[in-house]
């Protein structure tokens, strides 16, 4: 199984993000574009993992989400992996309460690697992908580039497996965990 840990968006902000796809294939961005369906905050990627091990995960995510309230998240901006110059991936990022979704992020990795998970080490950036393999070459993005999309709360994370459907990419929830309520 193929398994990472995120944050789904509501379905408002999946359609604003779809709209600012379609503002930016207006300007004549080409790209691998991400579908609506698959918008997601990852937490953590897991990788092919054996399916004995969703018991421990939905542990480990459920240890860690029990000690957080919900808290605020917008979405905002436009970058590029690893630039703009040489765009992998275009992407919005997040602001508001971005401490705390970086302590929640950080006590989970410390935690999944405690349990003998191997994950990536390399510096978490939050961010949700617009597109892959985007061609930015004589666009202007400055009318874009800061602009705001809006926001939600975080009330949950979910271990997600990432499965193929008849071609598509499809992220599936196996599990979801609450943030405790205020």
């Amino acid at each position: 199984m193929r398994l990472f840990i995120g944050i789904d968006l509501p379905k408002e902000l999946k359609q604003a993000l779809l709209n600012f796809q379609h503002e930016l294939k207006a300007l004549g961005l080409q790209g691998a574009w991400k579908s609506p369906d698959n918008f997601h905050l990852t937490l953590e990627f897991l990788g092919e993992l054996d399916s004995g091990n969703v018991t421990k995960l939905n542990e480990t995510i459920t240890s860690v989400v029990n000690n957080y309230h919900p808290f605020a998240l917008k979405l905002a901006g436009l970058g590029a992996f690893p630039s703009f110059k040489r765009p992998h991936t275009l992407w919005t990022s997040l602001q508001g309460s971005i401490g705390e979704l970086n302590r929640l992020r950080a006590e989970l990795h410390d935690l999944l690697r405690k349990n003998g998970f191997i994950l990536e080490e390399r510096p978490f950036k939050p961010h949700i992908t617009l597109a892959s393999r985007p061609q930015l070459e004589d666009i202007d993005l400055s009318a874009v580039q800061s602009r705001e999309l809006g926001g939600f709360s975080v009330t949950e994370v979910i271990l997600f497996e990432s499965k193929v459907i008849r071609g598509k990419r499809m992220y599936l929830d196996l599990s979801r965990a609450s943030l405790l309520k205020e």
